[in-house]
């Protein structure tokens, strides 16, 4: 890119930002766009308590527009739909209002017409707003622009890259690097989960169900013969019945209706007394009178005829040509309540009868079903603060943005801390190289190379050869070069590179080229000689037998980094 091209993009740059900066200006500072959280119910569904209006100044406005004014009765600013106007002002009224505004702004009263939604905006500009967030911010923003500083001079370049390697090892700067990609994609999922969050509505339509119960309680008495089988000559609840000696026998259900905020409970019941045969057939032996339930409660009775229900049972059985057979008395009960649970209307029917056992001579009474109960659920449909269902847990719709911006802020400072310790010059192939294998270099003050050395093509190869070796990568740092060196017995694998631009990377150090063609590079001890007008990368250097290989001499400069095979 020519400094002309480099020019004209950043003036279109500059220009788009200015023009941003220019159309989205408050109108508190003298621009034309105002910024309204909004909150209530009024203009539900679209807008929802937290989200930010964004409105533009207009030269006019009609019928349908959603504008934003200040209310001289509220005193503050209202932000409805323009339903009608006039001479006198606009008529405004919130989509979820069934009820017209009694302000009547002018075109001069309006702030401006509605732009676009940012749902949940408004939450989050109050929070950069609020104190504790603006140090944070301003903190991070002199951070970034320190560590954005760079050297200018060679000298700098160099000086900065030593200082960097000095203040972190490079197992420290390898592990930030890790840090910051696992927290960087940490920080994404927690933007988009953000993001997810606050474009959801604070509120959500939720069902729940209330239970009305009519709780009952059977009861009979009579009459009998005082004798052995009836002491006192009265038949109480839960005795046998026995039909010979029993007169007047009544049988009474009392109900009560129960549940929360139940009203304006309504009805009536009576009971019936049916007898039923083995084989299907019934009959109604007795109807009692209507009682009218007061406040969901009341009390109704029959008289119970043992004799009756006999002599239609036998009448059956003597049309259908039987003998006789099993057969049960009920008491059952005939009701329609209705009434009202926060509001919400139900309909209750009848509980459950009380049936006796017919025999020859008997009624028995059943060991459970005097406390009948029956239970009506009513669904309620309501507006509900949101939540979202996490691994089975509901978590707020709030709490959930607060953890998504905790992790998020977290994470970015994870993210920039960890890049800010593991970055390294991308032109810098001994700073990448030091970074990225930490685990296998150790750091050395001087060393001497063996009596053969083979200088290999790039620092991934050397790498490969101490992986091979299952070894160390012994380094050190020159004021004009970093050499690496993996040592094998006789062999010794090098890497050298240059600092300077005059010196090509990944080759060794080279002395000026002689006037003869038959001039060859300086090569270590035992190297075979090559030409000094070779070009490329060096190739291996074939060893030349010696008696004795002399061993590498190695001064180790500050802690081992890795670990020795």
């Amino acid at each position: 890119m020519t400094a002309a091209s480099r020019a004209a993009s950043l003036s279109a740059v500059s220009a788009l930002v200015l023009a941003a900066v220019w159309f989205l200006w408050p109108a508190d500072l003298g621009g034309g766009t105002t910024y309204v959280t909004t909150h209530g119910i009024s203009m539900e569904p679209r807008f929802h308590t937290g989200d930010l209006a964004v409105l533009r100044s207009a030269d006019s406005y009609a019928v349908g527009d959603v504008v934003a004014y200040r209310s001289e009765l509220l005193h503050t600013i209202v932000m409805h739909r323009i339903v009608d106007g006039n001479a006198q002002g606009f008529v405004t009224q919130g989509d979820n209002n069934s009820w017209q505004d009694e302000d009547r702004p002018t075109e001069d009263d309006v702030l401006g017409r509605l732009l676009t939604r940012v749902p949940q905006g408004g939450k989050a500009l109050a929070a950069v707003k609020s104190p504790g967030v603006l140090p944070l911010v301003a903190a991070g923003g002199i951070s970034l622009l320190t560590a954005a500083r760079i050297p200018r001079t060679r000298r700098g370049l160099r000086a900065a890259r030593r200082r960097r390697r000095q203040a972190f090892s490079m197992p420290t700067r390898a592990l930030a690097r890790q840090v910051s990609v696992v927290s960087g994609a940490v920080a994404l999922l927690a933007a988009t989960g953000l993001v997810v969050a606050a474009s959801l509505p604070d509120t959500e339509t939720g069902t729940r169900t209330l239970q009305v119960t009519q709780q009952g309680q059977y009861s009979y008495t009579g009459a009998a013969v005082p004798g052995a089988t009836y002491p006192t000559g009265v038949i109480a609840t839960g005795d046998t019945v026995w039909t010979r000696l029993a007169t007047g026998l009544t049988v009474s259900l009392t109900t009560a209706v129960r549940g929360p905020h139940v009203a304006d409970v309504r009805g009536n019941l009576r009971l019936d007394v049916v007898v039923t045969a083995a084989d299907g057939w019934s009959a109604v032996v007795d109807t009692g009178s209507a009682h009218v339930l007061e406040q969901g409660s009341g009390t109704a009775s029959v008289a119970l005829d043992p004799t009756h229900a006999t002599t239609l049972l036998a009448r059956h059985f003597a049309e259908i040509g039987t003998t006789g057979g099993t057969a049960t008395l009920t008491v059952a009960p005939v009701a329609k309540t209705t009434g009202t649970v926060e509001g919400r209307p139900f309909t209750l029917g009848a509980p459950a009868g009380l049936t006796f056992t017919m025999e020859e001579l008997s009624l028995k009474p059943p060991a459970n079903g005097l406390t009948p109960t029956a239970r009506t659920a009513v669904q309620v449909h309501e507006t509900v603060p949101r939540a979202l269902r996490v691994l089975s847990v509901s978590v707020p719709i709030d709490v959930a943005r607060i953890v998504a911006l905790a992790v998020l802020a977290i994470a970015s400072l994870l993210t920039a801390a960890g890049a800010w310790i593991g970055r390294g010059n991308p032109t810098d192939a001994a700073d990448r190289f030091l970074v990225r294998h930490a685990d296998r270099i150790l750091p050395v003050a001087s060393y001497t190379p063996g009596p053969a050395v083979v200088d290999v093509a790039d620092a991934e190869s050397l790498h490969k050869v101490a992986e091979r070796f299952d070894t160390l990568v012994l380094h050190h740092s020159g004021p004009d070069e970093d050499v690496f060196l993996v040592r094998d017995v006789e062999m010794t694998y090098r890497f050298v590179v240059p600092v300077g631009p005059e010196r090509r990377r990944g080759m060794p150090p080279v002395p000026a080229a002689g006037p003869a063609r038959a001039a060859t590079r300086t090569a270590a001890p035992g190297a075979v000689p090559v030409p000094a007008d070779a070009t490329g990368p060096l190739p291996m250097v074939v060893p030349v037998p010696v008696p004795v290989p002399a061993p590498v001499s190695v001064s180790v400069s500050g802690a081992l980094w890795g670990r020795f095979a």
